[in-house]
């Protein structure tokens, strides 16, 4: 990178292998890098994962910009998702491929040139609090679920050790009419409230119009189902559908401004989505079409464009 001087002052754009932008009245120019093999296995694996991620944090940014215990801003919060789901989906592809079962075993992804999401089985919060453990019914109705301590409020309470004033946050991803939308409602916890923490569960949390009681509207989201099934406490959010993804969020006030956060890292359901998502080696062998550009580097945000200065 370097400072013009003379006759490209105040140029933008591409000129042949540089790049020229404006940073505090000065024009820098930046020199384009071409990867040595763009169209190689780790190049085009890079790509798809680096897509999978910034699109579910996109998809998830309502929930992920805040669920990291220690990081205090979204800025922050941002770039710890990134780096941990990054290093996730690099450890995962990695031991497929050491252990030779090959990437055709990591599937529902999407292809570069594809708008479709790929929701993975992404971590959306790190803490200490302790993690509620998750299920998908993969044969039956396709709900989440937990396994059920018992009927009431209390039985809930005590099994995931909450305390007055705990969040829960329902969180999943849901398919309908071959749309992928993420949906989440939060409770916050007041075991001593009037009706009592022997109430039964679904009582407690669903009022008689089905809907979940809270404080702050943008939190007030319907459950399409919420209720008991045997041994298992069902629920699934929003507008309904299949569920492809789902987790629990437990959140404590902290010291000052922090927050305390429980593990939360999204399970699938192994049923698969169908047929709009392949594999992770199907996405890469598909990505070899793609321009040569790595699109998430920073070191083409200016590479675009034909090969005159605008």
């Amino acid at each position: 990178m370097a400072e013009m001087k003379q006759d490209m002052y105040g140029a933008i754009g591409r000129c042949g292998n540089k790049t020229y932008y404006q940073r505090l009245g000065k024009t820098i120019a930046r020199t384009i890098t071409t990867p040595k093999n763009p169209k190689s296995d780790a190049q085009s694996l890079h790509r798809v994962l680096v897509k999978a991620v910034n699109k579910s944090y996109s998809k998830l940014k309502d929930i992920c910009d805040h669920t990291f215990e220690d990081y205090n801003n979204s800025f922050e919060c941002m770039n710890k998702f990134r780096r941990v789901n990054m290093k996730y989906l690099r450890e995962h592809a990695t031991t497929l491929l050491n252990s030779g079962q090959g990437l055709d075993r990591f599937y529902q992804f999407a292809p570069l040139e594809s708008e479709k999401w790929s929701p993975f089985a992404a971590i959306i919060s790190e803490g200490h609090l302790p993690k509620v453990v998750v299920g998908i019914d993969a044969a039956g109705g396709h709900k989440a679920y937990v396994n059920s301590p018992g009927p009431t409020y209390a039985d809930f309470v005590t099994a995931w050790d909450l305390q007055r004033g705990d969040q829960v946050t329902f969180v999943t991803v849901q398919k309908r009419e071959e749309i992928y939308e993420v949906a989440f409602a939060r409770l916050v916890l007041n075991p001593r409230n009037a009706d009592g923490s022997g109430a039964p569960m679904t009582t407690e949390i669903v009022n008689s119009q089905g809907e979940f009681p809270c404080s702050n509207p943008k939190n007030d989201l319907n459950f399409s189902s919420f209720g008991f099934d045997a041994d298992h406490f069902n629920f699934v959010l929003g507008r309904g559908g299949i569920v492809v993804a789902a987790g629990i969020i437990v959140s404590r006030k902290g010291e000052g401004d922090d927050w305390l956060r429980s593990n939360c890292q999204l399970v699938l359901n192994e049923a698969g989505f169908g047929r709009d998502l392949c594999s992770l080696a199907e996405a890469v062998e598909k990505s070899y079409a793609v321009a040569d550009v790595d699109i998430e580097s920073e070191l083409y945000l200016n590479n675009s464009g034909g090969g005159n200065v605008d």
